[in-house]
């Protein structure tokens, strides 16, 4: 099924790739197939060989919302690690989307740009982060995108206004819609470096406070419910699940809405632990949790 694709210009490819480094779980696996586009015309090309297949593939950038169930991903990845540039725009800052959001925010930071500074300290990349509309301390990522430059479903790049990425919480078209996410444009506003540096470290130490660099995780595993009022975290703590484990993977102590590997978790672990996660507060509550970490590889019994 890959033949002819493993060979394409711009592209470099890679058998039985370990993908330890670059997932936030660090789960042990391979990827059968791993493909890394230098450019955008590349990437375009290898999105519609693969759709001219009929071949599944997934985008991998920063892997800090992804969990592999399985020992051997043969699911091809496709890896943005060389769509890391970043430049001044007017009113702000372009990012390539395999580019970290720690090192977007230094940017920004050092070219007197501010808003950015709630998401410093998070694992991941930009185009990670505005997929899953990212929100941490009040704050989305969304509120600062002014476009985003996409590779749509004919294989055409253009531009999208932020209005049309349908952002809600955690939500964005890119969930739902052949659409792959190449750049973003950060609209953002000049301010003092002082007040910006003082709001990165307020961000960063906060997290270090709450021990979330402490074991791989890959941040929080559920999704809040405002609608009704549900924290998560909140919700799994009253029940007294913190602390619980299944073989490596453990409900953190420190907070309730990270599942950590302790060491050796495997994926399957992960996943139990997510799913005994659900179906006792469901049990005990009425309350559907729901996952926003991204499951790759087949589900045991499922």
């Amino acid at each position: 099924m890959i033949e002819n694709i493993d060979n394409l210009d711009g592209v470099l490819y890679k058998k039985n790739v370990n993908l330890k480094k670059y997932n936030t779980y660090k789960v042990k696996a391979k990827a059968r197939h791993f493909f890394m586009p230098k450019d955008t015309d590349s990437f375009s090309s290898l999105l519609m060989a693969f759709k001219e297949k009929n071949i599944k593939y997934t985008i991998l950038g920063g892997g800090s919302n992804i969990l592999f169930l399985d020992d051997v991903v043969k699911t091809p990845i496709i890896y943005t690690g060389f769509f890391s540039r970043i430049g001044v725009v007017p009113n702000g800052i372009k990012v390539y989307s395999g580019l970290s959001i720690k090192e977007t925010v230094k940017y920004a930071y050092k070219n007197s740009f501010g808003g950015l500074e709630f998401l410093y300290g998070l694992p991941g990349t930009v185009g990670g982060a505005s997929y899953m509309n990212a929100k941490c301390y009040g704050h989305s990522i969304s509120d600062f995108i002014s476009k985003i430059g996409i590779i749509d479903e004919t294989g055409e790049y253009r531009r999208i206004n932020n209005d049309e990425c349908e952002y809600s919480y955690k939500k964005s078209i890119f969930q739902n819609k052949d659409y792959t996410i190449i750049d973003i444009v950060f609209a953002l506003k000049e301010g003092s470096r002082k007040e910006i540096k003082k709001l990165m470290k307020e961000s960063f130490n906060d997290r270090k406070k709450k021990h979330q660099y402490k074991y791989p995780s890959a941040g929080c595993v559920f999704l809040n419910d405002y609608s009704t009022n549900t924290v998560a975290g909140s919700v799994i703590e009253s029940l007294g699940l913190k602390g619980h484990s299944i073989g490596g993977a453990v409900v953190s102590s420190h907070h309730a809405n990270f599942i950590v590997n302790k060491g050796g978790a495997s994926g399957d672990d992960i996943y139990n632990l997510i799913k005994y996660v659900q179906t006792k507060v469901y049990e005990e509550t009425g309350i559907k949790l729901l996952h926003e970490v991204r499951i790759i590889g087949e589900i045991s019994g499922e």
